[in-house]
């Protein structure tokens, strides 16, 4: 059924409503700029990612905004009834398939493409009655709701309670059902993360766990008992990096867990050489099985810092031979042929990037560069000026998508022979898209092959940001 347009009123600024994400959930979001003359189908929202990590803005489709519910407070569902389930930040619809003890329902989810139907088991306050907006009202109506809530009311019904008191359980830092990494002390295992998931809680600062990697003979799941000392959290996912630099700290995907290493070489085809200092030894490595380290101290996720990585450089040895001195000089300085891209603060042009080869080096930081695709006034010879190294940088790796752009994405689209930024708000056809663009303010259509993903060069690599661009 499509969404239609809330009657109530147009959108305000701080309006509180949910937003329908193409999985067909409904995430709560907040109005920050409202139907526009230019944007009159469109509505500027900010809202929590999927994951929880950080905020989304962008424009949304009035097709697929509708006003938050009305709240029901302490309501009790039926086998069969149709709810929505909160969970991942979102309200998705199921349906109740079995009630259980603590205020706890099995829930039914529709999977995708003939997928068997999920299950999960929900706490009664993170479900709701599902409801349709439809034409500026809710179905079923509130009414309809008393009315159904007053006949089940006049029912007999025999209701059985049990508090049960785990004081066991009450001061765990972790859950049964949790997902959590687990390392080890003993030999050859020492600087390893495996997957897994809590099964029970044994006192003493002890907990059951089942590997999610690791399997016995007959294929059943591994499980050990594990010291909450050697137990963390999954470190959260950031924004994905699209090349390592030497020396950068790095979790390493080998023999089905996280090894902590340091990269000691970039290798050609998305390739690099890690070095472990437990063993001594030097891997390679894809890109896809590579992740940015991060520690656990004092309940919270830190990225490894410089000085951390400039230390277990500097207490390796073996690392400081294997690390090539003209790589490292290739970072600080951009020589000459290299092929690279130039920034545009002009008038009109500002954030644009183009095209160019370094022609030389001017000192003081300026450059000489020779653009591949703007000619000068009489069109007889590509244009060459001076650029200092701030508005410099290589060309992006890997920008080239195989795949389809989602909403929200940030691009980078081929127009006026540069790159300009901006943000695909709408999917017209299976490869051709709405991006909005901040620094004119206007919206325009793109083919798949004349869009790029967006990225950042920072601190000498590559750093996919996140959604929000405005």
């Amino acid at each position: 059924m499509k969404i239609r347009r809330q009657s109530q009123g147009p959108l305000s600024k701080g309006d509180q409503i949910e937003v329908k994400r193409p999985n067909g959930a409904y995430y709560a979001a907040t109005v920050l700029r409202p139907p526009s003359a230019m944007q009159k189908n469109m509505v500027f929202v900010e809202y929590h990612a999927e994951d929880g990590s950080k905020c989304v803005r962008g424009y949304v489709d009035l097709t697929h905004v509708r006003p938050s519910p009305p709240l029901e407070l302490n309501r009790c569902f039926k086998i069969g009834e149709a709810v929505d389930a909160y969970w991942e930040n979102g309200w998705h619809q199921g349906v109740v398939r079995d009630l259980l003890k603590d205020s706890e329902y099995v829930v039914g989810f529709h999977g995708n493409e003939g997928k068997v139907e999920e299950k999960s088991e929900i706490h009664q306050c993170n479900l709701r009655l599902h409801r349709e907006w439809d034409d500026g009202s809710w179905v079923p109506s509130m009414a309809e709701l008393a009315n159904s809530s007053n006949e089940n009311d006049d029912k007999p019904r025999n209701v059985k309670l049990k508090i049960v008191f785990r004081k066991k359980e009450a001061d765990a830092e972790f859950r049964r059902g949790d997902e959590v990494e687990i390392t080890s002390d003993e030999e050859g295992f020492k600087g390893s993360w495996y997957n897994a998931v809590i099964v029970e809680y044994r006192g003493n600062d002890k907990y059951l766990v089942e590997y999610s990697t690791s399997r016995k003979e007959d294929g059943v799941p591994l499980r050990a008992e594990a010291k909450a000392q050697h137990i963390r959290p999954c470190p959260p996912e950031l924004s994905p990096v699209a090349s390592f630099c030497p020396c950068e700290v790095v979790d390493a995907w080998y023999n089905d867990g996280w090894w902590i290493g340091v990269i000691s070489r970039v290798l050609d085809g998305s390739k690099y050489a890690v070095y472990f200092s437990l063993p001594d030894e030097e891997l390679e490595f894809d890109h896809s099985n590579l992740r940015i380290h991060q520690d656990w101290k004092n309940g919270k996720w830190i990225i490894a810092s410089e000085e951390n990585s400039r230390r277990l450089v500097m207490n390796s040895n073996s690392l400081l031979h294997k690390m090539d001195v003209d790589e490292k000089r290739f970072w600080l300085k951009f020589p000459k042929g290299a092929k690279v891209e130039v920034k545009s603060d002009e008038p009109g042009y500002e954030g644009s990037w183009y095209s160019a080869i370094i022609v030389d080096s001017l000192g003081n930081d300026k450059y000489l560069v020779e653009y591949l695709t703007l000619k000068t006034e009489d069109l007889g010879a590509y244009l060459r000026e001076e650029a200092h190294a701030s508005y410099i940088r290589p060309r992006p790796q890997h920008a080239r998508c195989i795949r389809h752009y989602k909403l929200f994405e940030n691009v980078d689209a081929w127009y006026n022979d540069g790159w300009w930024i901006g943000q695909v708000i709408k999917v017209l056809t299976t490869w051709k898209y709405a991006v909005y663009f901040q620094t004119t303010n206007e919206v325009m259509e793109f083919e798949h092959n004349d869009l790029r993903l967006h990225q950042e060069w920072i601190s000498g690599k590559w750093i996919i940001p996140s959604k929000d661009i405005i």
